[in-house]
């Protein structure tokens, strides 16, 4: 296992934080950091901000460029193995491999079949790829994306408003607000990562609940589903 030091650990958290700037503007594809580092100092950062354009080692290299460095020699801490597929972009390792970067440190393999081995094409071209730096936050960064690529899944999330007794509201159906402000403000940044808000036609009858990201600014809202078999939904 590759032994990697406090400032690789360092950059490599830095990249993650790039990452999370893409948190709710990605899907379908992954949040993706990456810092650029030659001679132990940044020489350019970049994310993946939405599907269909550059992903973040693209920006790095293009930023290390306008800052007026040159990114042959360097390494690259990013956050998922760079791709090796023509999408509606380019593959990241053309431009890795152009670039002339000597090094890779990717905190997890790509587990997207169809985006996968980015890393044997760079060892192929003579260039050192190493794994498993900040590997779990990295993952915990994409978990839907993991889960639909690898088990054709959705990652789903529960969320429970109950009293100490179990109890989500008065015997006479009556109910009141159980979390706090600062629950359903977690809440909602939850909300704010999914793809989708399901619920039940009982949910939708009894509170009528808007099933929207409303605490946190985001620049989508999530799917609304209802599970509704006999139809009785109000337009």
């Amino acid at each position: 296992m590759t032994e990697f030091s406090a400032a690789e650990r360092a950059h490599m958290t830095r990249a993650l934080a790039l990452a999370a700037r893409g948190l709710h503007t990605t899907t379908p594809n992954p949040r993706v950091g990456c810092v650029a580092v030659r001679d132990g100092m940044v020489i350019g950062e970049g994310f993946h901000l939405r599907p269909g354009t550059a992903h973040a080692e693209v920006h790095a290299l293009n930023d290390a460029c306008a800052r007026g460095y040159d990114p042959r020699g360097a390494t690259l801490f990013v956050t998922l193995e760079p791709c090796n597929h023509h999408g509606r972009t380019p593959p990241c390792v053309d431009a890795i491999i152009t670039a002339g970067v000597a090094r890779i440190v990717a905190a997890m393999s790509d587990p997207n079949p169809a985006a996968a081995h980015g890393a044997a094409r760079l060892r192929a071209s003579g260039i050192d790829v190493a794994f498993g730096l900040c590997a779990e936050d990295a993952r915990e960064l994409n978990l839907g994306f993991v889960s639909r690529v690898t088990r054709g899944r959705p990652w789903v999330r529960a969320k429970i408003a109950a009293s100490v007794d179990g109890r989500t509201a008065l015997a006479n159906g009556e109910s009141q607000w159980i979390t706090a402000t600062q629950a359903r403000a977690d809440g909602h940044a939850w909300r704010a990562r999914a793809c989708a808000i399901l619920t039940g036609i009982g949910t939708v009858l009894q509170d009528d609940p808007q099933l929207t990201v409303r605490a946190i600014a985001t620049p989508r809202q999530p799917l609304r589903v209802v599970v509704d078999r006999h139809g009785q939904t109000p337009a």
